[in-house]
């Protein structure tokens, strides 16, 4: 294989870029015609015969080092190096004669030269005193540069720290949004505190259930999204309601919908608050019956049963949690809904004794319970009592 050679005017475009760029500054012309033919082989050689001359050279050109005589008249050498930018952060030599040391010095401790070089110089020694030099000005370079890249890289975690940060609290808070949504705020406050929500024992619970009679006759006369739509509407309006009345949702199930009042925070109005809302959902399906008849749809019938008593609460399962109450308060509750009759509100006696200075009550028999033996049964009246 041959070997690749350059011509001459590449190689001289080559050496030309890779040579570093150095600045001399002399008042004598000689001065300036030796000092660049001494040392245009190892650099690029910027010549000026004056300060203001050497400082517009500057300005375009990307120079590593300069060089400046101390006597010239206008601007001495420590002068011009003084009046060089800030952002020109090139390394300063300057050339003098013995006579001038105690300025040279002073310009040194400044921190103005990085060296000062007495006259006649050597070649030999001023080409060292130059390489090292321009490898302190590449050092000081590239640790300048190292120090932005790690500023932006430092400022650039720091916007990703902040985002992900802002990441994961939006995350929390569709955790916590979702958690919500099936679970009471205090259980899942604990669930999320303590990794797990303790099951409790309430002596006192209004349990309500609410379930569509012929649900099964009307459901085949639509289609399923019909359906769903239908009972999602029924559903929603039940949660604004029983959610102003201060009970607490469990679970739905097929068409029955199932809540509570005095649970997770027990309080002495539960009894009141569930017929409450009975009474206003019963005046939610009758004024949607109303709007059904006109469209000639068939009329959803709804019954309404509560009964009051002790209950344990407490979250099931593990990837879907869920806040359910279990006890036979929540079978006599079902049973007061199947006994009870469309467009009514049936209560348990032991809800009627909590509730009966409130509502007008009609007493209807006894209804047999599992585990209870009879159970007396009774419907409520639209008006509380004045």
């Amino acid at each position: 294989m041959e070997n690749l050679t350059l011509d001459k005017p590449v190689a001289a475009a080559v050496d030309a870029y890779e040579k570093p760029e150095i600045l001399y500054i002399d008042d004598e012309e000689d001065n300036l015609l030796v000092f660049k033919s001494a040392f245009r082989r190892y650099y690029k050689v910027h010549t000026a015969i004056s300060g203001e001359e050497g400082l517009a050279i500057l300005q375009d050109k990307d120079v590593s080092l300069v060089i400046t005589d101390q006597r010239m008249p206008r601007m001495t050498g420590v002068q011009f190096l003084q009046n060089l930018p800030e952002e020109k952060d090139l390394i300063r030599m300057i050339l003098t004669g013995y006579s001038d040391m105690e300025s040279i010095i002073e310009a040194i401790n400044t921190g103005k030269v990085y060296r000062y070089i007495v006259k006649p110089w050597d070649k030999e020694e001023l080409k060292i005193t130059m390489d090292n030099a321009i490898e302190a000005f590449r050092l000081r370079r590239a640790n300048k540069q190292l120090i932005q890249e790690l500023k932006d890289a430092n400022e650039e975690l720091e916007q990703k720290v902040v985002e992900r940060t802002l990441e994961v609290n939006l995350q929390k808070m569709e955790v916590e949004k979702l958690l919500l949504n099936i679970l009471p705020a205090e259980v899942a406050h604990e669930l999320k505190e303590k990794g797990v929500a303790t099951p409790r024992y309430y002596e006192s619970v209004s349990v309500l259930f609410t379930d569509f009679v012929g649900f099964t006759k009307i459901a085949e006369g639509l289609s399923p999204q019909k359906l769903v739509a239908e009972l999602n509407d029924c559903f929603m309006a039940f949660d604004a309601i029983i959610e102003k009345h201060n009970l607490e949702k469990i679970k739905t199930i097929g068409d029955a919908y199932m809540c509570a009042g005095g649970i997770p925070v027990p309080n002495q109005s539960h009894a009141v608050d569930a017929i409450l809302a009975a009474l206003e959902i019963q005046e939610y399906i009758r004024e949607l019956n109303e709007s059904r008849l006109a469209d000639g749809q068939p009329p959803w019938d709804l019954r309404i049963g509560i009964h009051t008593g002790p209950v344990v609460a407490g979250v099931v399962g593990r990837k879907k949690f869920a806040y359910d109450i279990w006890g036979d308060t929540v079978n006599i509750a079902s049973r007061m809904e199947s006994s009870g009759e469309s467009g009514r509100v049936n209560i348990s006696d032991a809800t009627f004794a909590m509730v009966k200075d409130w509502f007008s009550c009609l007493h209807r028999g006894k209804v047999l319970a599992k585990n209870k033996g009879d159970v007396d049964m009774y419907f409520v009246d639209k008006e509380l009592v004045s």
